[in-house]
C-alpha cells in the first residue's frame, strides 16, 4: 500500500504532447502515464505521474521548470477531503 501524502502530475493539452514528453522525461525520472484526475478539467485526458514524488520533490520542480516540455505541474494529495483531493498548480 503506497503511503506517500501526494505525488506530482503534469498535464498536456494534447496526447502528442504527453508521449513527447514521456519519452524525454523517462531518461531522469520514474514516471508512468495516468488518467487526469477529474479535479482538473483540462489537457488531453492523460497526465504523467512522477512515481518518486516524495524523495525527488525538488529535481521533479527544478527540471520542470527548465525542461522543454512545457506541461502545466500539480501536486496531488492523495488523501480526499469531502470526496475530492486537495490539488495545487506548481507551474
Amino acid at each position: 500500500m503506497n503511503n506517500n501524502p501526494f505525488y506530482y502530475i503534469l498535464t498536456f493539452p494534447t496526447t502528442a504532447a504527453v508521449m513527447e514528453a514521456e519519452a524525454y522525461i523517462k531518461k531522469y525520472f520514474l514516471i508512468t502515464i495516468m488518467p487526469i484526475p477529474h479535479e482538473i478539467s483540462a489537457g488531453c485526458g492523460l497526465a504523467i505521474r512522477f512515481m518518486n514524488s516524495i524523495t525527488e520533490e525538488n529535481a521533479i520542480t527544478e527540471f520542470c521548470r527548465l525542461s522543454p516540455c512545457r506541461g502545466t505541474l500539480y501536486k496531488m494529495h492523495t488523501r480526499k477531503m469531502n470526496g475530492c483531493h486537495l490539488i495545487e498548480k506548481i507551474l
